[in-house]
C-alpha cells in the first residue's frame, strides 16, 4: 500500500505535474547574450534603488524597529558582541546577526533612521538581484530577470525590506540557500563549490533567526530529489558536509552566550521556538492566514496569482509541456514555506517574505513561456493578452486612493503629488486610447504596466508611509513639543524609550517603569513643566497621586502625550476650567 502510493505520488509529479526534464528545457531556452545580462542585471538595479532606496530617515515603527534598533546602539554602547541587551537586559529571542549590522552600520553612519534601516535594504535589493543572477541557470536569463521585476513590484516584499526587521535578511539567505543549493543537485555530477555556498548560506540564516532557517531550507532539497528520484536526490555524505559550515558559523555564539546566559537553552530553543510555534504566543492566526497575506503581500504582482495557478495545475497538453522539474522544486519550495508557517500557531505576515521571491521566479517563469512567446497558443496566454490595460486601471486607481489618504494624512497638496497625479492622467489617456489595439497586446504594453507599478510602489514608499509613520510617531511629536518648550523635560512613563536617542535629546527624556510608581510622583512634584509619555489607562492609576501638583492636559496630537503643569500656572487653570482642553 505505501509503496504503491509513492509509485503514484511519484508518477504524478514526474509524468503529470512537471514532465519536462531539466535538459529539454534548457535547450528550449533562448539564452541572452553576455551584454544583453548586463543591460538586463543594470536595469534591475536602478530599479532597487527606485523602489527601495529613497526617503529611509522616517521615524523608526514602534515595536520593533524601536527595538532592534535599541539593541544595536546598546551593542555599540557596551562592546558586548556576544549577549544582545535591550535596557541593559539580555535580549535572548533572536541570535545576533542582524544586530551585529545594525550596530556596524549606526557605528560607520552615525545614529540615524537610514543607517539603521541599510542592512535590511541593502538585503532586499540582493534577494532580488541574487534572485535573476542565480535563477537564469535554473529558468533562463529572461525567465529569471522577469522574476525578478515580479519580486520587485511585490509590494508586502519591498515595504518590509524597508523595515528594521529580521524577515528581509532571513528571505536573503534562504532564497540564497534554496537556488545554490539546487544549482548543487541540479547537473548529473554534484557540484560541491555550490553546495558549500548553500550551506554557508543556511548557517548565516540560523545566525539570523535561529533553527527556522535550517528548518525552511533544508525539507524543499530533500523532497524534491526524492520525488524525482533521480541524480538531484541527495545522499548522507551531502548532508554532513551541508551541516559543517553550520557547525563552524554558529555554534561558537551559541556556545558563547549560553556560557554567559545559563538560562538562554531553554528561554531560546524551548521557548521561543518550540513552545511560540506550537502555542502561538500572542500571535495565533487560522490556518488559512497567509493565502490572503500573499495576496496582499504581493500586489500589484499577485494580480499574476491565478494565472499561475491555472498553469501549474492544468491537465491541458499545452500547459502540461511548459512545465520544467525546475519549475518543480521552486513549488515544491515555495509549498513548503506556506505549509510550515500555516501549521504554527504564531503567525505574523513577514514571516511568509522567504517564500515570496521563489513565487516570484514561478511567475517570471510562467510569463516567458506564455505571454512573452508569441509562436505558442495557449488558454492562459489568451487570458494574460490584455492584463497590461486591466492592471493599469488597477493600479491607477490603487494610486488615486493613496493620493488621497495622503492628502488626509498631509493636510496640502504639493508639487511632487502634483506631478504624480498628472503621470497617473497619462496613463489613463494612453490605456485608454490603445484599449484593445494592437500595441495594448504587445510587449510594451507589458513594460508600461512595470513601470507604472515600479513608479507607483515608489511614491508609495518613498511618501506615503514616511508622511504615515511622522504621523503617527510618538517620538516625533515629542520632539516636536520639546522645541516649544525648552525648559521642559519629556517623560516615559511604562512607555519604554526604545532608540529615543535617533530623535530626542537624551539628556531631557527620563524613564520611569509601571512599577515605580512613586518615584515617578516625586518627580513630577519636582518638575515646573512636564511631557509625559504614557497610556491613558497607566495614567489613571497614578493620577491622584499627582493631582496635588499637577494638571495633566491631552495635547490633541498625540493620544499618549500629555503635558503636565503645576496646579497654579495660568495656564493649568485655564485648561480646568476648560474640562483639560489645551489652550
Amino acid at each position: 500500500m505505501v509503496k504503491r502510493i509513492k509509485r503514484n505520488l511519484r508518477a504524478w509529479w514526474n509524468d503529470t505535474q512537471f514532465p519536462i526534464a531539466t535538459c529539454d528545457h534548457v535547450t528550449s531556452v533562448r539564452q541572452w547574450t553576455p551584454r544583453q545580462e548586463k543591460v538586463a542585471a543594470l536595469i534591475l538595479t536602478l530599479a532597487c534603488c527606485v523602489v527601495l532606496l529613497p526617503n529611509l530617515s522616517y521615524p523608526l515603527i514602534d515595536p520593533d524597529e524601536t527595538r532592534y534598533a535599541q539593541i544595536a546602539i546598546e551593542m555599540n554602547d557596551s562592546r558586548d558582541w556576544v549577549t544582545p541587551t535591550l535596557e541593559g537586559q539580555a535580549y535572548l529571542d533572536k541570535p545576533p546577526l542582524m544586530y551585529w549590522l545594525t550596530a556596524a552600520s549606526l557605528h560607520w553612519l552615525g545614529n540615524n533612521e537610514t543607517a539603521a534601516r541599510l542592512p535590511s535594504v541593502l538585503a532586499s535589493i540582493a534577494t532580488v538581484l541574487v534572485a535573476y543572477l542565480l535563477g537564469r541557470r535554473i529558468l533562463g536569463s529572461r525567465a529569471a530577470w522577469l522574476g525578478g521585476i515580479v519580486l520587485l513590484l511585490s509590494g508586502g516584499f519591498v515595504i518590509a525590506g524597508r523595515f528594521l526587521i529580521l524577515d528581509s535578511l532571513l528571505a536573503f539567505f534562504v532564497t540564497v540557500c534554496f537556488l545554490t543549493g539546487y544549482i548543487a543537485v541540479r547537473e548529473t555530477e554534484h557540484r560541491w563549490t555550490w553546495w558549500m555556498i548553500s550551506a554557508v548560506a543556511c548557517a548565516l540564516g540560523v545566525l539570523t533567526k535561529g533553527p527556522v532557517a535550517f528548518v525552511l531550507c533544508v525539507p524543499p532539497l530533500i523532497t524534491s530529489g526524492w520525488l524525482r528520484r533521480d541524480h538531484t536526490r541527495t545522499r548522507l555524505v551531502h548532508w554532513v558536509v551541508f551541516v559543517l559550515p553550520i557547525v563552524i558559523v554558529c555554534v561558537p555564539w551559541y556556545v558563547a552566550v549560553w556560557k554567559f546566559n545559563p538560562e538562554f537553552g531553554d528561554y531560546f530553543f524551548w521557548e521561543h521556538n518550540f513552545k511560540r510555534f506550537t502555542q502561538g504566543s500572542n500571535h495565533e492566526e487560522p490556518f488559512w492566514f497567509y493565502l490572503p497575506v500573499i495576496f496582499i503581500g504581493m500586489f500589484p504582482a499577485s494580480l499574476l496569482l491565478p494565472s499561475l495557478a491555472v498553469y501549474l495545475v492544468s491537465r491541458k497538453e499545452s500547459n502540461r509541456v511548459l512545465r520544467s522539474k525546475d519549475l518543480g522544486f521552486l513549488f515544491c519550495s515555495a509549498v513548503w514555506i506556506l505549509l510550515f508557517f500555516s501549521i504554527a500557531s504564531c503567525k505574523l505576515p513577514t514571516y511568509i517574505l522567504p517564500a515570496i521571491p521563489l513565487m516570484a521566479l514561478m511567475l517570471g517563469g510562467m510569463l516567458d513561456q506564455t505571454v512573452l512567446r508569441p509562436e505558442r497558443t495557449s488558454g492562459i496566454t489568451t487570458y494574460l493578452n490584455p492584463f497590461p490595460q486591466r492592471a493599469n486601471l488597477i493600479l491607477l486607481v490603487t494610486g488615486g486612493v493613496i493620493v488621497m489618504a495622503e492628502i488626509k494624512l498631509g493636510g496640502h497638496v504639493d508639487l511632487t503629488m502634483i506631478v504624480f497625479a498628472l503621470l497617473c492622467t497619462m496613463v489613463l489617456l494612453g490605456t485608454c486610447l490603445a484599449w484593445n489595439r494592437e500595441i495594448a497586446f504587445s510587449r510594451r504594453a507589458w513594460a508600461g504596466t512595470a513601470i507604472v507599478g515600479i513608479l507607483l510602489l515608489g511614491y508609495t514608499t518613498a511618501r506615503f508611509i514616511p508622511k504615515a509613520a511622522t504621523q503617527r510617531s510618538l517620538y516625533s511629536k515629542t520632539a516636536s513639543i520639546l522645541e516649544q518648550h525648552p525648559d521642559a523635560m519629556a517623560v516615559f512613563y511604562g512607555e519604554h524609550a526604545h532608540a529615543a536617542s535617533l530623535q530626542l535629546p537624551l539628556e531631557r527624556v527620563v524613564y520611569f517603569p509601571l512599577e515605580w510608581k512613586s518615584e515617578f510622583a516625586a518627580f513630577m512634584a519636582k518638575s515646573h513643566e512636564v511631557i509625559v509619555v504614557a497610556d491613558e489607562e497607566h495614567l489613571d492609576e497614578t493620577r491622584d497621586a499627582i493631582a496635588r501638583t499637577h494638571k495633566l492636559i491631552a495635547t490633541g496630537i498625540h493620544k499618549r502625550v500629555y503635558m503636565g503643569r503645576e496646579i497654579d500656572t495660568p495656564d493649568a487653570k485655564v485648561g480646568m476650567r476648560n474640562d483639560g482642553a489645551m489652550h
